[in-house]
Formats: structure tokens, sequence, C-alpha cells
């Protein structure tokens, strides 16, 4: 089975010897056949191929081997084997996905897949960055929240929504890719508990750290100080050769042409008012 979709401006094929999980969030996002900027192959077997042994855990459990360019990325799922994804460091555009038959229905699963395929990791050649954020479309741009969970991403997404008209287009996750001329955010097919997911494509206004506060106060952050902050808050994990430098290239390109603020905030309007105001917007 060969289905492809467009997403974060890259169109990706995934072949199949099972069906693919079929979902509406995947649903908005398939295109028809076009030329492929990744190719990703899955295969079910009855066991995950042996990895090189100098093997890295990373902080969500996933265990990371290498071999010269490749690199094993193995993401086990509960008391099941998981997924084994093989790719190269810095030309992605094909990988291999590895699957046993118990692992299958689960990992292939639209809530699990873009893990089990490091889809963070094969974008990252491309300049396009997976973001843990709420994503609000407002006066013709995106403007991203990011921060840990809990701290009140969606909070501050649904006030702008209340009292900017703001669009949601994704409460949990965004991609960035960073062009030549511009910095574009878009929509993905995955969202946590927030349930929203739109396929919309915008250029990058700003992007917004945020922290809980009793009164708000918002700053601009650059440098150093800009790029640990988005670190932190972007899908990798730093282990596989190169993935740090590459990351670290894609923000220092990104910091040239958006802004990155820290709004310490409370979780009412004044916080909206307080970002409207540095943004240059009225509500």
């Amino acid at each position: 089975m060969k289905q492809n979709y467009a997403i974060c401006g890259k169109r990706i094929l995934i072949e199949s010897p099972l069906p693919l999980t079929e979902h509406e969030n995947f649903s908005i996002f398939a295109v028809n056949e076009g030329e492929t900027d990744i190719k990703i192959t899955y295969n079910v077997a009855e066991k995950l191929p042996e990895t090189p042994v100098n093997t890295k855990k990373t902080p969500i459990g996933a265990f990371v081997s290498w071999e010269g360019e490749k690199v094993f990325r193995h993401n086990p799922m509960g008391v099941a084997e998981g997924a084994l994804s093989c790719y190269r460091v810095t030309d992605t555009s094909e990988s291999q996905v590895y699957f046993t038959n118990q692992s299958y229905g689960v990992m292939s699963d639209f809530r699990y897949m873009w893990n089990s395929v490091s889809l963070s990791q094969l974008f990252l050649p491309f300049k396009i960055l997976l973001f843990h954020s709420s994503y609000i479309s407002t006066d013709g741009g995106a403007v991203l929240f990011t921060a840990q969970c809990g701290v009140g991403k969606s909070t501050q997404a649904e006030l702008w929504r209340k009292y900017m008209g703001a669009e949601v287009i994704n409460g949990d996750k965004a991609g960035v890719s960073v062009e030549e001329n511009s910095v574009f955010a878009h929509g993905l097919p995955f969202c946590g508990t927030s349930g929203i997911c739109k396929n919309k494509t915008l250029p990058l206004k700003a992007i917004v750290l945020l922290s809980q506060a009793p009164e708000n106060k918002i700053n601009r952050v650059t440098g150093i100080s800009a790029i640990q902050s988005l670190m932190g808050n972007i899908y990798l994990d730093f282990v596989a050769p190169g993935e740090t430098q590459q990351c670290v290239d894609a923000l220092i390109d990104l910091l040239s042409k958006v802004p990155v603020y820290h709004l310490q905030c409370t979780p009412d309007e004044s916080a909206v008012k307080c970002l409207a105001e540095k943004l240059g917007m009225r509500n």
C-alpha cells in the first residue's frame, strides 16, 4: 500500500505491506502522487533487526545507535517491541522502518507513527523543526506559544481566540520551516490531547516562550539564550551525531528572520493585551 502526504511543505511517501491507519487527521494532509522528498518504507517481520552496540538511551526511553552516517532509532511502546527506524544523518530522503507483527497496529497508528518513523529527525536536514507549541493564526500570520506541559500554551491560544478572534490551528504541535527569505509555520496531523488539528501554512510572525507569573511582562530573547530555550521545546533528543549542530544552524537562521519573546503571563485578557501591544496589534 502506498500513501502520499504533504507535511511542512514536503511530500512524504509511505509504502507498507499492510494497510495504513485511516484517520481524519491524516486524510486532510493526503495528496496525490508527486515528486517525493522523503520516502518511508515500512517493513514487518517477526523480530526487529540487530543494531550496532554503541547505543544511547534518550530521555523518553528510545534507544539510538549509529554506524558512520547511518542512524538506528528504536522506539519501544509499552511491552511491545515497538519500531526501529533507520536513516542517514545528512540525507533523509529515504528511510526504513521495521515493525514486529505484534507492534505494527500500535506503532503505525496516527497518534504514534510520527515518533515511530522519527519524523523530527527526517525533517532536520530540510531546516524543518517540530515544536511543542500551540499555533494560532492572527492578523495574516502565525504566532507560536511554546513551553513545557502545564504552563499554559493552550490557555493563551484560547485567550487569543476569545479576545482577538485568532484561529487555533494546532493546540499542541507545529512545524516550522526555515527557508531562504522567510520562515513558515505549518499545521501537523498530530495534536496531542487538544484535538485541534488543521492543515494551514502561514508566515511566522513570532515565537513566544511562556512562563507563569503574577503579572505580565514581556521581553525579546536573542542569541544563545533564545537558542537554548527553543531547543528545550523542539522534538529532538540531540543524541545522534550532527543533530545538535543541524538544529543550532536552523535556529540561528530562524532568529535572523523571526523575533522570539519571553512572556511572563497571567491566564487572562491582560496577557493578550501585553503581547498584542508588543506585536503592534490592537484588540
